[in-house]
């Protein structure tokens, strides 16, 4: 018990550094996507000039940011699921279900790790217009995002096993 209250330290101090660097990005990309879109706004409807590069730019920063952001609301079984049965079921079948559940999220994530990979190989030569950066760069956020979905598991169960 003693290692597991060790690797529970251990894991807690990881899991802050990490999530903290994660929503610290979500915060500025969410900062960027605001600006870019009023941007886009003002220069459509005021300057009549509407910018490049504005468009692909906002659709790059929101998916990093989205998809980044479940991480987060992972993290802390925060997302949304139907719990209308909880109440109705034994402790064991809750477990059951709970164990269910993560067993789907991490094949997801290995999903989103495994076919994101080969998703930024094939578009490793398309480039987004107007900002010339290769749609990889964007599909990057799908193995990133399911190694941190891991990562989430791990700090749940962690926080639900020293309960």
């Amino acid at each position: 018990m003693d290692g597991l209250k060790k690797f529970k330290e251990l894991w807690e101090s990881v899991d802050k550094v990490v999530f903290g660097i994660v929503k610290h990005v979500c915060v500025l990309m969410l900062g960027a996507l605001v600006a870019i879109v009023f941007y886009i706004f003002v220069g459509r409807y005021f300057i009549h000039k509407s910018p490049m590069w504005g468009e692909p730019m906002s659709l790059f920063l929101l998916t990093w940011m989205s998809i980044l952001g479940s991480s987060l609301v992972l993290r802390t079984d925060e997302h949304l699921k139907v719990t209308m049965f909880d109440e109705k079921m034994s402790k064991g079948a809750l477990l059951v279900t709970d164990l269910l559940a993560t067993a789907c999220i991490f094949a997801f994530a290995v999903f989103m790790f495994v076919y994101g990979r080969q998703l930024m190989q094939q578009a490793r030569t398309n480039t987004m217009a107007g900002v010339n950066i290769p749609y990889a760069w964007m599909y990057l956020s799908l193995p990133v995002t399911g190694v941190l979905y891991v990562l989430a598991l791990i700090t749940q169960w962690t926080r639900r096993i020293g309960e």
